[in-house]
Order: C-alpha cells, then sequence, then structure tokens
C-alpha cells in the first residue's frame, strides 16, 4: 500500500478510486479540508456524487472499492440514511494510515446532491460498541486541540451508550478505558475490527507526547459536571 505524507494525499487517493469505480460520478473535499482549516488532527470528509439510482450499490461496494487505496478496517453507515436511494452518510476506519484519519463520506444521487432536506430512510444497522470507540479517538482530538469540554462529553457519552463507568481518571487512561469497554461489549468479530491494542496504544502515545497535557484529575470535575450526559 502506497504511504501518504497527509491527510489531502490520502483523500487525493480515495477521490481518484470512487471516481474511477462509477463513470459519471465526482467527488470533492468538504469538511475542513474543503474549507481550508483543517489540521494534523482532522478527519477526511468527502462528498461522493453519484448517478441517480446507484447510491445502494455505491454504498455496498465502498469497502472492496476503497481496499484499493488502504485496508478497510470497518464500514459503518448512518442509521438515518441506511435505506434511502438519494443520500448515505458512512463512515470508514482504515488500517496502515494514522489513527485520526477517519473517512466521513457522504454519498448523493446526482438529482438531490447536498439537498439537506432528503427524506430520512432508516435502518437499524449500527454497531454502539464501534460507536463508542470512535468517541474515544474524538475525545483524543479534543484533548489534544486543548478543547476539554469537547473531549469531557464525548467520553461521557461512550461509556453512557455502552453502559459502562467512567473511570475517572486521566485523559489516557479514559480514553483507552473507553475503547476497552467497546471491545468487551462487542462481538469478536467487532473485537478484530476495533483493533484495541493498536487505538488505544496510539491513543496514549499522542496525549503522552503532547506538550503540556494534563491528566483530567480534580481541576477537570467542574468540567464533567457541566456536560450533560446524553447519547447522539
Amino acid at each position: 500500500m502506497a504511504v501518504f505524507p497527509d491527510q489531502r494525499a490520502f483523500a487525493a487517493a480515495i477521490s481518484r478510486v470512487l471516481a474511477d469505480a462509477l463513470p459519471g460520478s465526482r467527488v470533492s473535499l468538504i469538511g475542513s479540508l474543503g474549507a481550508g482549516t483543517d489540521d494534523e488532527y482532522s478527519d477526511v470528509d468527502l462528498a461522493w456524487v453519484v448517478p441517480d439510482g446507484a447510491v445502494p450499490n455505491a454504498a455496498d461496494r465502498l469497502g472492496a472499492v476503497l481496499g484499493a487505496v488502504a485496508e478497510v478496517a470497518s464500514v459503518r453507515s448512518a442509521p438515518e440514511f441506511q435505506r434511502s436511494a438519494l443520500h448515505r452518510l458512512v463512515f470508514v476506519r482504515f488500517r496502515g494510515v494514522p489513527l485520526f484519519w477517519r473517512l466521513d463520506l457522504q454519498i448523493w444521487a446526482a438529482s438531490h446532491a447536498f439537498d439537506t432536506d432528503v427524506p430520512r430512510a432508516s435502518g437499524i444497522d449500527w454497531s454502539l460498541p464501534e460507536s463508542a470507540a470512535m468517541n474515544a479517538i474524538g475525545a483524543c482530538k479534543a484533548v489534544l486541540r486543548g478543547r476539554p469540554e469537547t473531549a469531557e462529553g464525548l467520553l461521557s457519552r461512550g461509556f453512557h451508550r455502552i453502559g459502562e463507568p467512567d473511570p475517572a481518571d486521566g485523559w489516557a487512561s479514559r480514553i483507552a478505558a473507553l475503547v476497552d469497554a467497546g471491545c468487551r461489549s462487542g462481538t469478536a468479530a467487532a473485537r478484530a475490527r476495533l483493533g484495541r491494542p493498536c487505538a488505544a496504544s496510539q491513543a496514549r502515545q499522542r496525549l503522552s507526547a503532547a506538550d503540556g497535557m494534563r491528566p483530567s484529575g480534580s481541576g477537570d470535575r467542574a468540567v464533567r459536571r457541566r456536560v450533560p450526559l446524553g447519547v447522539r
């Protein structure tokens, strides 16, 4: 597999394979990469506009298509649009690239491209353990960006989502604990997809390497009390 110097190079490679996989489709950068506000912790946000009628097939083939760029660890489709023929929102994790480079892919039918009023067509295929683990990764990014309240909300929702207690320890310990809890809550296949040792150790390394990073000890308890506990 190729080595990518940054998210933009990775996004460009993904864009090429998507466009080649479906003639008549087009791919564009959105999110922070599209706006030019990205940083080293940004994920990859793309919009894939496909011919009318092609959305379900495009979503179904996604894992195989993206395997040409990097090994695919998991593909999750947001429940709100899982049965939609007009729009899908898909989250893809890869192995062999930095922890934070998740792909968030919006797939649109050409006649409804970027239409925020597309009717929902919900499904029920959604892994709570994987979702909780993604909260842990998001919390890691928030801490590294100096946004403790965001990190606190992500961790609280993650533990709540899978019914596990929050150890209320330092950031690195809580993030690793949430990944562990997600693995314990999932099936054997889900545990393999989550790749706990890799994800947890990468998160610990990034937090430990951050200059001036302090654990979420007594000074952060007030933050914990202010953030509402909810589920996305």
